[in-house]
This record gives C-alpha cells, structure tokens and sequence, in this order.
C-alpha cells in the first residue's frame, strides 16, 4: 500500500460523509483497525434494519460504484477496493 491508513480512512470519510466515524486523528494501526471494522459493518449492512438488509455481495457492488464513480486519485480508489476485497473474502470464508 502506498498510503497510509490515516489517508484511507480520510478517503473513505468523503466517501461516506453521513456514517458517524470519529473526527479524532488516529495512529495507523487504529486507522487500520476502524477501516476494516467500518467496511465489514456496512458489507454486512449492519446500519440497515434486519428485515430489509441486502447481502455482502450487494453492498459490495454498491461499494465498489461509489468508489469508481468518485473523484479520488486512481491509487487510492485501488487501495480502497483492496481492502474492500480482503474484508470481502473474511466475510465469505468466515460464513462457510
């Protein structure tokens, strides 16, 4: 990766500017850890009511739009969608 988690995190604030993520500056290893945690909580959809949740593979794609459509720098929207893609493979392999 060639920016920082701090970075990421911050990319992904613009993103997502309604979620309710803490403003507070954060090490790398915290960064690191609010990102995963942030994107495995909206790929399971846990901010939507249970009855109407949609599953990872649809949130996923949402995702993945939102990201190609932004104006971040290339770099950084591929190292979003890496991310997006590690967590995405925790959540397959944890769910079989």
């Amino acid at each position: 990766m060639n920016h920082s988690f701090p970075v990421l995190l911050d990319a992904y604030r613009r993103l997502w500017p309604n979620r309710s993520i803490t403003a507070e500056t954060l090490d790398e290893q915290n960064s690191k850890a609010l990102l995963y945690e942030t994107i495995r909580q909206e790929l399971r959809d846990e901010w939507t009511h249970p009855r109407v949740r949609q599953t990872p593979e649809v949130k996923f794609h949402y995702a993945v739009k939102r990201i190609a459509a932004s104006g971040l720098p290339d770099r950084l929207k591929l190292e979003l969608l890496d991310i997006y893609l590690a967590v995405m493979e925790q959540l397959r392999t944890n769910h079989t």
